[in-house]
C-alpha cells in the first residue's frame, strides 16, 4: 500500500451546474492539486461517480451532477485516455444511469460499466477488518487510474458520506446487502467501508458540493447549496476537509478515525489550496457525542426507521425487498420488526418517495432536553 503525505485539498467555488463554469472551476481544482493527467495518456480510466438511484423530486442533491463527469471526461479526452463510468446504484442500475443523465456523457465519451453485469473477482486481503474477501468488478483492477467522484452530503447511519463511503458502491448489486448484514452499527459498517478504500486506493478525489444534501442522507435529507468543487489525491484528506467544511468534526467520523488507524492517511491536517476556506453548519443527522452522557444516552435507547407519511408512501415494497435483514413486511404500509432491525438504514435510502424517516424514542428526546437545560 502506497503511503502518503499530508495532502493539499483545493477547494474551489461553483455557483452553477453551467457546463463552462464547471469546467473552468474543475481545472482549476486540479491544477492547485497538480495532477498531472499526462501520465495516463491512452490509458484506462475509470470513472466512479455517485449514482445512487432515482429520485425525481431530488437528483440533483443525490447524484453527482453529469457536467462535473463530463468535465472531466473533457480533460481526459485530450489526454487520449479509453474513458469508462462506472457503478452500481441500488435500484435498477439502468434506470439509475438515465435518471442522473450520466449514461448520456458515458455514451458521449466512452462506456458505461454496470459492474454486476461486468466480470467479478474476489480481492482477498488479510490485512481487511471485516471483509476479508471483497466481490468487485474486475475492471476495478484492470483501470490504469480511478477518479472517485462523490457528493457532497451527510448520512443517517455514517454522518457523513465522502470519498470513502462512495467507494460502496463498487460492491455489485445484492452483495450490498449481504454485507451490510456482516456489519452492523456504524463502526463496524464504517471498517467495511475502510476495507473496500484501501483495495481501491483512486488516484484522485474530486466532490461535487456544487449542491449537496444534509439531514437524513444520502436521499432523504434536504438539498443544500455550498457552491463547491473540492478535490484531492487523496479520499481521506479531502473527507476531513468536507467535514471541516459542513460543520462537522471528522474525528467523530469512524472512516476517517480507521483510516488514520490503518495508516493509509497520516493525519487529521491537510494543506488547504484555492478559494477562501469556507464553513457550513450542514445538518448532521445522528446524535451529537460531544458530552459523554449523550454517548450513553445514545446508545441506550436507538432510534428505529419508520413511516413518517402514509401519504407519500405507494406501497411499492422496495423497501421490504431491498432490507437485508428482511425485517419488512408491507401491512399495507411498511411495518418494522425492530427486533430484526439492523439499523443500517437502507430502507430510508432506498424509499423513492421520501416515505420512511427517523423517530426519536421519546426517552431520549425527553433526557436530551433536560441535558441541553
Amino acid at each position: 500500500m502506497e503511503k502518503r503525505g499530508v495532502e493539499k485539498v483545493s477547494i474551489v467555488k461553483c455557483n452553477s451546474y453551467e457546463q463552462k463554469k464547471v469546467d473552468k472551476a474543475i481545472e482549476k481544482a486540479l491544477k492547485l492539486i497538480e495532477f498531472d493527467f499526462s501520465k495516463y495518456k491512452n490509458k484506462k480510466v475509470l470513472i466512479k461517480p455517485n449514482v445512487v438511484g432515482v429520485f425525481p423530486k431530488k437528483q440533483i442533491a443525490t447524484t453527482t451532477n453529469p457536467s462535473l463527469v463530463e468535465a472531466v471526461c473533457k480533460i481526459l479526452k485530450k489526454n487520449n485516455c479509453k474513458i469508462f463510468i462506472g457503478d452500481s446504484p441500488f435500484t435498477n442500475p439502468e434506470e439509475s444511469f438515465k435518471a442522473s443523465k450520466i449514461d448520456k456523457i458515458a455514451k458521449k465519451y466512452g462506456k458505461l460499466i454496470i459492474f454486476e453485469l461486468n466480470k467479478l473477482i474476489n480481492i482477498r486481503d488479510k490485512k481487511a477488518k471485516v471483509l476479508k474477501k471483497i466481490p468487485m468488478s474486475k475492471f476495478l483492477k484492470d483501470a490504469d487510474l480511478v477518479i472517485n467522484m462523490p457528493k457532497l452530503k451527510t448520512h443517517t447511519l455514517t454522518k457523513f458520506t465522502g470519498a470513502v463511503k462512495n467507494l460502496y458502491g463498487v460492491i455489485p448489486g445484492g452483495l450490498k446487502q449481504r454485507t451490510h448484514l456482516k456489519a452492523k452499527g456504524d463502526e463496524k459498517f464504517s471498517n467495511v467501508l475502510v476495507d473496500i478504500y484501501q483495495n481501491v486506493m483512486p488516484e484522485l478525489t474530486i466532490m461535487d458540493g456544487v449542491i449537496g444534501m444534509e439531514g437524513e442522507g444520502p436521499t432523504s435529507g434536504e438539498p443544500i447549496k455550498s457552491n463547491l468543487i473540492i478535490a484531492s489525491k487523496n479520499g481521506i484528506a479531502l473527507d476531513i476537509a468536507a467535514c471541516k467544511i459542513i460543520g462537522l468534526n471528522p474525528k467523530s467520523v469512524f472512516t476517517t478515525k480507521e483510516a488514520i488507524k490503518r495508516k493509509i492517511y497520516p493525519n487529521f491536517k491537510f494543506i488547504p489550496v484555492g478559494d477562501k476556506f469556507p464553513k457550513f453548519k450542514f445538518d448532521i443527522p445522528g446524535c451529537e457525542e460531544k458530552k459523554q452522557t449523550k454517548k450513553m444516552l445514545c446508545n441506550m435507547f436507538k432510534e428505529r426507521p419508520i413511516i413518517c407519511n402514509t401519504k407519500k408512501c405507494v406501497k411499492c415494497g422496495l423497501c421490504a425487498r431491498k432490507c437485508p435483514a428482511h425485517a419488512i413486511t408491507l401491512k399495507p404500509y411498511p411495518v418494522i420488526d425492530t427486533k430484526k432491525c439492523i439499523r443500517c438504514f437502507c430502507c430510508i435510502e432506498i424509499c423513492p418517495q421520501d416515505a420512511l424517516s427517523l423517530k426519536p424514542d421519546k426517552k431520549v428526546t425527553k433526557a436530551m432536553k433536560k441535558i441541553s437545560k
